[in-house]
Parts: structure tokens; sequence; C-alpha cells
């Protein structure tokens, strides 16, 4: 059997890959497993030893001849038909797509045979966009910052899959390393991040260990960090005026962070490829996270974890995080912070918002056969109301397709589909179910009219039926009497 794995995203989601690879190779030994990311990001697959072949997208070379002076844009076509060609001549069995992209659906299906079994997003005959898989499904209608998902990403990868995690997928490689001269006990600290809005400042990365030198005078804090941050991490220096800082800032291959993890106590950074590297060593973590990401999806996954979280970077205490630096070296799990867990969610946060609950529960009731979530607020359940009353209207608009046309009916399908996306926008906490229905009408595949009308109208039937679980008569009644009162 010959697999393909795509991972064109960041150094970081290469990272979480590495787990569902080994997996793979472990449940398929005899496969010839290909690994294709892109070629910026080629060297998080150092120490990768289950991938039978790395191939490396040269998204820069495709990009050439339409920034010259000269715009040449049949020469970039043909330099990626090339490229995709040599791909489809493999003549893979299967292909998983984890990257989670439109572009990475279209390279997907420009490889596929008819004969492979695709994972992941993919596109159908018709160039529309295909979701084959329930997990991808899943991911496409609740993952995201804006999503309301709680699953990790290394958790959907596997899923993806219908495998389970075993302890060696999670084994750091074995790759060399230079010790640097550093002292027995250390932390490490990762200054940067793929993006600035991801980061702390410089002064606020001096306060925080300014304090943190306040409780521990002892433990000295390691930077490490890209070429381009040595002067993020001369000014964090100049702002320090206690403590040992020792800058390795730009002085480190990427590689060779495995080896610090390996020796540090912990790793203190932002979203960034040290934390999910980390998840490999093992090595404690605590990580600053903004809303700028999900951390339910993107947090760290070494045990003994915490996440400090702020709305954006200037809101971080930098008194507070100085503290809980000192507290977690010190083996404590300071109750403010949200700790890592195992099972479903890896995380535990210590003041669970009541809406947000809800939210995810009624996540789980859609996807996972839980139990739908109990609710007292009426807005919600008139919202619930009136999208079952729009879609009550398009399903007997879809059946009188065969009898009007659908050049007729299609308007005001279109309109319905705009009135409950409206109700979402208003009510959000009916989002989930407004998601998982747009998510299923976007799976219907390319056929006939009659085709796509019997599987449109299935959608609309099993919407129904989702939403006549808030609909009891009874039920309602009840809200409304307690909003009187």
């Amino acid at each position: 059997m010959k697999i393909l794995v795509l991972q064109l995203a960041r150094l970081g989601d290469i990272y979480m890959t590495w787990p569902a690879l080994r997996a793979i190779k472990r449940m398929h030994p005899n496969c010839e497993l290909h690994f294709l990311t892109r070629s910026k990001f080629g060297a998080a697959t150092e120490g990768l030893k289950v991938v039978d072949h790395h191939l490396q997208m040269p998204t820069k070379f495709f990009l050439e001849p339409l920034i010259q002076p000269t715009l040449d844009l049949e020469d970039a076509m043909k330099r990626l038909g090339t490229f995709v060609d040599a791909l489809k001549a493999e003549e893979y069995d299967w292909v998983i797509n984890y990257t989670f992209s439109p572009a990475s659906s279209y390279l997907t299906h420009a490889i596929t045979g008819p004969k492979t079994r695709v994972t992941g997003y993919t596109r159908h005959s018709d160039g529309f966009l295909g979701i084959p898989d329930e997990v991808s499904a899943y991911f496409y209608a609740q993952a995201g910052v804006t999503g309301y998902n709680r699953v990790h990403l290394t958790d959907l990868f596997i899923s993806m899959l219908g495998y389970d995690y075993v302890d060696s997928d999670w084994d750091p490689p074995q790759v060399d390393g230079r010790d640097f001269g550093l002292p027995e006990k250390f932390i490490l600290a990762h200054i940067g991040a793929s993006e600035a809005k991801k980061s702390l400042p410089p002064f606020k990365w001096a306060r925080v260990l300014k304090n943190f030198f306040d409780h521990n005078l002892e433990t000295p804090v390691v930077m490490i960090g890209a070429a381009n941050e040595r002067n993020l991490g001369e000014a964090i220096e100049a702002g320090v005026s206690r403590g040992r800082i020792i800058n390795l800032i730009g002085q480190t291959q990427l590689r060779e962070v495995f080896h610090l993890l390996k020796s540090a106590q912990m790793l203190v950074g932002c979203d960034s490829a040290p934390m999910h590297m980390a998840g490999l060593t093992n090595t404690p973590c605590l990580n600053i996270s903004f809303d700028s990401v999900n951390f339910w999806e993107t947090g760290p996954k070494a045990t003994h974890s915490f996440i400090y979280k702020a709305s954006f970077p200037e809101d971080v205490v930098s008194e507070e995080l100085g503290a809980y630096m000192h507290q977690v070296l010190q083996g404590k799990a300071p109750a403010e912070l949200i700790q890592r867990s195992s099972g479903l969610e890896s995380y535990q946060v210590p003041q669970e918002d009541p809406q947000e609950l809800f939210t995810w529960n009624l996540v789980q009731a859609l996807y996972l056969s839980g139990n739908f979530p109990v609710t007292d607020n009426l807005q919600f359940c008139q919202a619930i109301s009136k999208i079952y009353e729009v879609n009550d209207l398009a399903r007997q608009n879809i059946r009188q397709i065969p009898d009007k046309g659908l050049e007729v009916m299609a308007p005001l399908l279109d309109r319905a589909d705009e009135v409950i996306a409206a109700v979402a926008r208003v009510m959000p906490s009916v989002a989930p179910i407004v998601k998982w229905y747009q998510t299923e009408k976007a799976r219907i595949p390319a056929g006939s009219q009659e085709e796509v009308a019997q599987w449109t109208l299935e959608v609309h039937e099993k919407l129904q039926r989702i939403l006549s679980v808030y609909m009891l008569e009874d039920s309602i009644k009840a809200h409304e009497s307690n909003f009187k009162e």
C-alpha cells in the first residue's frame, strides 16, 4: 500500500501530525508512507523515521513567474502541472489531507485516482468542495478560532483514520544536539510565534521574567527563537535587571530544540512550534494563549502543562504570569490556570462559562451521540422555532421541484438558507446546529437534479429531527411561562 499524507500548514501543525504518521506506519508496517510539506517548513520532519519519502512543495518556485516584472502565468501553471503530474504518477492507494484548506483540496483532488481512498478535504467532480469523512465535516463546521470545537487537532487527526494512539506514537525523535554549556536546571522560554498577535512584546516579556526572578533567582531562563528575533531578545535582556538569562535566540537549529526540551524543566511560550514539540518530549509547558488562537485545538499536550489565557497580549498581568511560572516549576497547580487533563477535552477550565458549556454540549449531541442539553433560554427556543418553521417550508418547496421546476423553487430555497443563517447571527447559541446543516448541504456531491433534490431533502429532514428536540409543546409553554414570571 502506498499512502500520502499532506500537511501544508506551518511548523507546529507538522509536529502535531507526527503521532498520526507513526500510527499509520504502526497499523500498516509494510506501507510506503510519503509525507508532503511545504519546502519552507521541511525542517520539521527531521527525526521523523517512519516516513519513507519526504516530499516538499516548492511554493516559491510556483509563484516565481507571477512576481517577475513580466508576468508569466503560463510558466507558473506549467511548473505546478509538472509537480502535480509527478504526484499523480505515484498512484497512491490512500491520500490523507491534514491541511484543512481550500487550496489543499484542489491538490488532493488533482492527484487522486479512480481507486484512491481519500480522507480530508478534496473536490467533487464539479469543482465544489468535497468533505468525504465525518471528522473532516466536523472540523469544517465547528473548528477554528470562531468555532465551538474542544477536541485537540492531534486527536482529530487520529480520529480521521479510525485508530487510537499508543504511547510510542508520542516518543521524542533521536536527533543530535548540543548542550550549549547550559546548567543542569533551567527554564526554556520561546519568545516568538508565527504571528505578532500571538506573542508577547519584548517589554512584556521583560516584566514577566523580572517578576519570575522576584520569586526564583536560582533557576536561569534560556531564551530561544528565530534569527530574525535576536533584537527582541536583546530588548528583553535589557529590561531584566536581576536573575540569569541565557540568550540562544538565532543560535539553534530546529531539531536542536528537541535536545533542549529534553533537558528543560519547563517550556514557557505562546502558540508556536516548540509548544507542540514539547508534546513529543513530554516537557511541562506554561502556554500563554490569546483569543487569536483556539487553545482547545492547539494547546500543549505534555502532561503537567498549563495555559494562561488572556484576550490580547496587553491583557497579560506580568506579576501574575511571573508568579505562575514559579508555581508550576515547583510542581504546583495554580487554580486560576487552565490545566492539561485527559479525555475528549484535553484541558480543564477553572471557571466554566455556562453558555459556552451549553454550546459544547450541543456540539457533542450533534456529533458524539450525547444528550441534547436542557435550556430555559426563551430566545434560544424562539430561534429554534423560527428555523423549524423555515426548514419545514423548505422541505415543502423541495418536494415541489418535480412539478414546478428548479428554476422556480431555487430562489425560495436560497432565501430559506439566508434566513436560517441570519437567525444564527442573531442567536449564536444555535450556530452549531446551523453550521452542521450548512456543512451537510456542502457535502452533497454532484448528481442529477433528482438526486441532488433527494439528498438535499434528506439533510432538511435530519435538521427537522434535530430541531424537534427543542420543539416539544409543553417545554415551550414552560419557557414562556417562566419568561412571563
